[in-house]
């Protein structure tokens, strides 16, 4: 019986820290919004997107109907076309990498309820002091259940954040 009580003490002095750990691997999400970290270092502009899956798919769960399956390969294909996503100023000659795309949905039967999408894009630029702008505006009509881009955006010249929306979507990277 001490035994077991031990055991029961330690299991809930352990449970905050296990909360948390959870928190950490699983956040809060809000369905139509979604971050994106925009950083310009050298000649390198980098875009990361992160948010749940319902905003770009209309779905949190493994693909299951023949819909499902073709929404989600829509959306990959749209994801790896950053010129039809993002526009950058024509002056600072900037060339599109290939992207890194990541859907994470619960494997089909999985009582999992968290899914998410990861993007990163990036692109080279010949001028990158002409880069004083990216339009959004192709991400919010590709996706549009996707209402709300929280932003996050360092450079040389400082950090700032701003939140975009379908009829406000460029932000400024240059001060």
């Amino acid at each position: 019986m001490r035994a077991r009580s031990l055991i029961l003490a330690t299991l809930l002095a352990a449970a905050p820290a296990f909360a948390a750990d959870t928190a950490e691997q699983h956040p809060a999400h809000q369905h139509g919004a979604a971050s994106l970290e925009i950083s310009l270092e050298g000649r390198t502009l980098q875009v990361a997107l992160d948010g749940p899956a319902d905003n770009l798919l209309g779905f949190e769960h493994a693909a299951r109907t023949e819909a499902e399956k073709q929404t989600l390969a829509r959306a990959e294909q749209r994801l790896r076309q950053p010129a039809e996503l993002f526009a950058t100023p024509p002056a600072a000659q900037c060339q599109a990498q290939p992207p890194k795309i990541e859907i994470k949905l619960p494997a089909a039967g999985s009582s999992e309820t968290h899914s998410d999408v990861e993007a990163e894009w990036r692109w080279e630029c010949a001028r990158p002091e002409a880069l004083t702008h990216l339009e959004v505006a192709g991400l919010f009509t590709a996706f549009p259940r996707l209402k709300e881009l929280k932003v996050q955006v360092a450079t040389a010249k400082g950090q700032q954040s701003a939140v975009l929306r379908p009829g406000a979507a460029r932000v400024k990277l240059a001060s």
